[in-house]
């Protein structure tokens, strides 16, 4: 029987027998942080837990078959994380090689990335870790973050987006106006209730493109072993971060990101979160992109 199939059935097991869902990552031991790398992803299995994916729109262009869908991060201080993602393949699909798609700070996840790499034989995964989306008839700008935050589902440009459920991961604006992504500090809107990088939106995100490599792996139409990941500015960032941390990731491609966040001033951060720690560890083919 296949590891992915044995982890789904343990992990209905447990839900069954404990009535509740477990938490996606175990509670800090004694109070201590991760404090290497090695220990930050100690424990975390991308494939442990169902996606709950669903289609949210489906549409045809130019042979391609193209979806807005959402599928489970995880489970974080007992609230459900969802990730909103476009997804597209060819048409007469057959073990196609996958790839996941990061946008940068202040950009959205893009149909039109997904629709360009379908017409060169690839699947597509755009994940819209800061819950903007471009799409046709399903576009979601800041406003429509905003209002997907406040519940305000009678207005009509309100769209299911991504829910970090009770974190905060979001960029530009944050849903939280402190949060930022060079902070270690705990708050209301973090994991743990101490300095620690899993309070990070980096390695949030980072678990939410682990997540979209699941995603990916499980569609009929993709081959599993095929598999890579590419992004822009912070979705470079996340391409080197996410990479490190999957060897599931067989190639990819950086934009302009993910080879200057190498100092900082908190030790700890520096110790797991900075680029420098993430290319070390990459042992898969890997191309930098700069605008030129």
């Amino acid at each position: 029987m296949p590891k992915k199939i044995i982890h789904a059935l343990l992990f209905a097991l447990v839900v069954r027998l404990g009535g509740a869902e477990p938490e996606t990552l175990a509670p800090l031991k004694d109070g201590r942080a991760p404090h290497t790398f090695e220990e930050l992803w100690a424990g975390f299995d991308p494939r442990r837990e169902p996606l709950d994916s669903e289609t949210l729109k489906t549409w045809q262009e130019d042979g391609v078959t193209l979806r807005v869908v959402r599928y489970r991060i995880g489970i974080f201080k007992g609230q459900k994380a969802m990730m909103v993602a476009v997804y597209g393949f060819p048409a007469s699909p057959s073990k196609l090689p996958g790839l996941v798609q990061i946008h940068g700070g202040g950009q959205y996840a893009d149909y039109r990335a997904v629709l360009t790499n379908a017409k060169r034989g690839y699947a597509t995964l755009s994940i819209a870790w800061a819950g903007r989306i471009a799409a046709p008839g399903y576009t979601v700008n800041p406003a429509g973050v905003a209002l997907f935050w406040t519940g305000k589902t009678a207005d009509p440009a309100y769209r299911l987006t991504t829910d970090w459920g009770a974190l905060d991961a979001y960029h530009a604006p944050c849903r939280y106006e402190k949060n930022n992504f060079q902070t270690l500090a705990p708050a209301g809107w973090t994991l743990d209730a101490v300095e620690s990088p899993r309070n990070n939106p980096w390695f949030l995100c980072t678990l939410g493109a682990r997540r979209a490599l699941t995603f990916l792996e499980a569609q009929p139409e993709v081959d599993p072993e095929r598999l890579g990941v590419y992004g822009h500015s912070m979705g470079g960032k996340l391409t080197v971060l996410t990479t490190a941390a999957d060897s599931r990731v067989k190639a990819a491609a950086p934009s302009c990101g993910g080879v200057s966040d190498r100092t900082h001033a908190s030790p700890l951060y520096r110790a797991t979160l900075t680029d420098d720690q993430s290319l070390k560890r990459i042992t898969c083919p890997i191309v930098f992109l700069r605008p030129a």
